[in-house]
């Protein structure tokens, strides 16, 4: 007779050997997994041999001799279950007999006073009394180990380094416990016990087992033996909600181990899936989703929608938040700042706050997003004050250690509060190329030409035979094919990147207009007048597609570009040519001058300035005239000599022969010593000028050559002029990341931010854009 085990915190239910039609279960877990939802853990047992024989659900007694009659019942059976939930209370931790790894050494299961396990379904570490779910395995054991007390890890595994031996050792010593409990004799209860206390509490979660090699006799006692297959699956409490699970039986014959996720549980890969590719934690509910993660047939926990936000990703979050605080702590050098407002979809406004430092070690820039909040369209300065107040005070963030703020924002309110209090604000590059961009793409009449433009790609796109012959054309004219698609405005180069593939398409796109039947020619007509302004607007961005291409091919773009790139574009890409029609000129002293006055502020000049002399890329600096050069010598010089005096701690270097002596003089030093005197120590300007002179020695670096790591070669001839160096190298061109400067790249960014539920936009961005880090 089947029976249920209740001993550890696990319902069982077996399945009897009784028949029924193949693939009942599968379809009963599919299709009715409405009422599947999360409570204790089940766990089903399969016991048939190659699928000669179906399982039926039973509870003590068979509930039924077929599911169809039966599945109403088994619902409500599962569903009552699965509704409780326990707290244990224990006092010591213990590991059986059977559990031979080293890796139990750390970990035990929670026990009474008297050793009585209470529930084996989570596990106690021990050092820090963290609490792990059992998956039958040490993966998971291993895993925190590794994570949290490495040091007893290595320690562990060079004492008793684990191997096939000690496997085979286990599987002996496990049939030797089998043996003596069949002859009635009591083997060693337990291999090691700790004295702790503690309580466990053991959320609602649904776990299918298939292992033919699990005998119902004794279920917990040969539950460690093999590696049985299953699918977790974990959920909310409400039993008809949108929150529902569904779980999936998988066939035994696939023969999976939870060692092919490698350490990690799934729910853990399943958020670090969301976090990394800011995808919407509802996503686990989705079936298809939930359909593939079965297909990949590896043992997989799927976390519900409300534990990914109430308990995974807030504990994930507080996990890194901590160490990107840690490592903040470390930084003795100058950072930067980069403020970026950005819109959700129900059009509110926020701004994510990032920090950029040099991590001098290794020579490159480093970026930690800090904090992503809701900023009101009515907040005035008092509140903007307080906002910042409050962000360096979380982040122990110090002024006077800020080069610059690097600002997507045209907010005059936040900008005023900025420069309140000393810092210097630098507009963000792409910010500035998208409001060039988008003043063009306004003007009344090029608006009209993109409605034009949007509803000719829409009519041909959707059009089957007008499509066919546009890729067929493609083909021949070898184009690139479904490149002509409708742009994303929020990203201009998107827009840009339409105009142009429509250019390129001209005579198809005209040709495909007039002759598709179907098509009404009159509602898409682009005129030869109006084909000429969208060329003109193509040849005059073009220089700012450049800009974008040139930036995101940078390992880290610095300011010591902008001011190169600004010269090129004001001085060469957007002059004035005779050729020019009178709309292509008009856009290019529109465009110009917007460029020229986002950067004419004072101290946003010099910095760019400072930025570029300090770069070996561009310290001859071609683009600027003499006069140029002597303003920014100047600051730079007295910075210099500022920062050798501060080291030497004092105002000057003073010589061997202007510090009195204390000694007893010899006579030869009383006689001679005024014409000998050595000076031994050079005045702090002298020594500026000297690193100078050999910074402009150097050969100029070429230009794909990164400048951090150029200083970090030279520092030994220039120590002080790489301090500051490095103090003005370590503010961004952007408040971008070069990995999101692409137009694709914005656009999925964008999009998947704006889509991102208000109450998780901090911790899924702050994790996205810090996931790298080891934690």
């Amino acid at each position: 007779m089947p029976r249920n085990h209740h001993s550890d915190g696990v319902r069982t239910i077996i399945l009897s050997k009784s028949r029924i039609p193949e693939n009942t279960v599968d379809t009963f877990f599919e299709e009715d997994h409405t009422h599947v939802d999360a409570g204790e853990r089940v766990l089903i047992t399969d016991v048939m041999e190659n699928n000669k024989q179906q399982p039926v659900l039973t509870n003590g007694s068979k509930l039924s001799s077929t599911l169809n009659d039966s599945k109403n019942d088994v619902q409500m059976v599962l569903a009552k279950m699965m509704e409780e939930k326990h707290t244990y209370t224990y006092k010591k931790l213990v590991v059986p007999p059977s559990m031979r790894s080293i890796y139990w050494k750390f970990f035990g299961f929670p026990a009474t006073d008297d050793g009585d396990i209470l529930t084996k379904v989570k596990i106690v570490c021990i050092l820090c009394k963290t609490q792990i779910a059992y998956n039958r395995n040490t993966s998971n054991l291993r895993m925190h180990l590794q994570n949290k007390h490495a040091h007893e890890l290595q320690e562990l595994e060079q004492t008793c380094p684990p191997s096939k031996q000690i496997v085979l050792q286990e599987n002996k010593e496990r049939k030797a416990q089998k043996r003596l409990l069949k002859t009635g004799l009591s083997p060693a209860k337990y291999i090691y016990t700790t004295n702790m206390d503690g309580t466990v509490q053991i959320d609602g979660d649904i776990q299918f087992v298939t292992d033919p090699n699990i005998s119902l006799s004794n279920m917990e006692e040969d539950i460690t033996i093999g590696q049985p297959l299953r699918v977790m699956i974990k959920g909310g409490s409400n039993m008809n909600s949108n929150n529902q699970n569904i779980a999936f039986l998988m066939p035994s014959e696939d023969n999976v181990t939870n060692q092919s996720v490698d350490g990690k549980t799934v729910s853990d890969a399943i958020a670090e899936f969301i976090i990394m590719d800011l995808q919407l934690p509802e996503i686990v509910e989705g079936r298809g989703f939930q359909r593939l993660v079965a297909t990949l047939r590896s043992p997989c926990e799927i976390p519900s929608k409300i534990k990914l936000e109430q308990e995974i990703i807030p504990r994930i979050y507080d996990n890194f938040r901590e160490s990107v605080a840690s490592s903040l702590s470390c930084i003795s050098s100058e950072i930067a700042l980069t403020i970026e407002e950005w819109k959700s979809n129900n059009d509110e406004c926020f701004m994510t706050v990032s920090i950029y430092y040099q991590n001098i070690e290794e020579a490159t820039l480093e970026c930690k997003i800090l904090s992503t909040f809701h900023a009101p369209l009515d907040w005035d300065e008092n509140h903007w004050d307080r906002i910042i107040d409050s962000l360096l005070k979380e982040w122990d963030i110090k002024i006077e250690r800020i080069t610059a703020v690097v600002v997507s924002t045209s907010r005059s309110e936040l900008l005023v509060a900025l420069t309140n209090r000393g810092l210097t604000l630098v507009p963000c590059l792409l910010h500035t190329l998208q409001v060039c961009a988008l003043a063009c793409f306004e003007n009344p009449e090029v608006a009209q030409i993109l409605s034009k433009c949007r509803a000719a790609i829409g009519a041909i796109i959707s059009h089957p035979s007008a499509f066919t012959t546009l890729t067929m054309q493609e083909q021949l004219l070898e184009l690139e094919e479904n490149a002509m698609i409708l742009d994303y405005p929020v990203v201009w180069i998107s827009t840009y990147n339409m105009l142009e593939q429509m250019v390129l398409r001209r005579t198809i796109i005209t040709e495909l207009l007039e002759s598709t039947e179907g098509i009404n020619e009159d509602m898409f007509e682009i005129s030869n007048d109006q084909w000429k302004i969208i060329e003109d607007i193509v040849n005059v961005l073009d220089p700012f597609k450049v800009t974008i291409i040139t930036l995101s091919e940078e390992k880290m773009p610095l300011i010591s570009l902008l001011k190169p790139l600004l010269w090129q574009l004001v001085s060469s890409h957007l002059k004035i040519k005779e050729s020019d029609s009178d709309i292509a000129k008009t856009f290019k002293e529109s465009l110009s001058d917007m460029l020229y006055e986002r950067y004419a502020e004072y101290n946003v000049t010099l910095v760019l300035q400072i930025a570029t002399t300090l770069d070996p890329r561009f310290k001859s600096m071609p683009y600027v005239t003499e006069e140029d050069k002597n303003i920014v010598s100047v600051p730079i010089k007295e910075m210099l000599t500022k920062l050798i005096q501060e080291d030497s701690g004092d105002n000057a270097i003073k010589s061997e022969d202007e510090i009195p002596s204390k000694k007893s003089r010899s006579g030869m030093e009383q006689l001679l010593g005024g014409l000998c005197a050595v000076k031994t120590g050079i005045p702090a300007e002298e020594k500026a000028d000297l690193e100078l002179v050999q910074y402009q020695s150097e050969s100029i670096a070429e230009l794909d050559n990164c400048p951090l790591q150029w200083w970090a070669k030279i520092s030994a001839k220039c120590p002080n002029l790489a301090k500051l160096a490095n103090r003005y190298h370590c503010v961004p061109a952007c408040c971008a990341t070069p990995t999101r400067i692409p137009a694709d790249m914005q656009i999925q960014y964008d999009t998947r931010r704006a889509a991102l539920p208000p109450h998780l936009i901090d911790k899924l961005l702050f994790l996205h854009g810090n996931h790298t880090m080891q934690v």
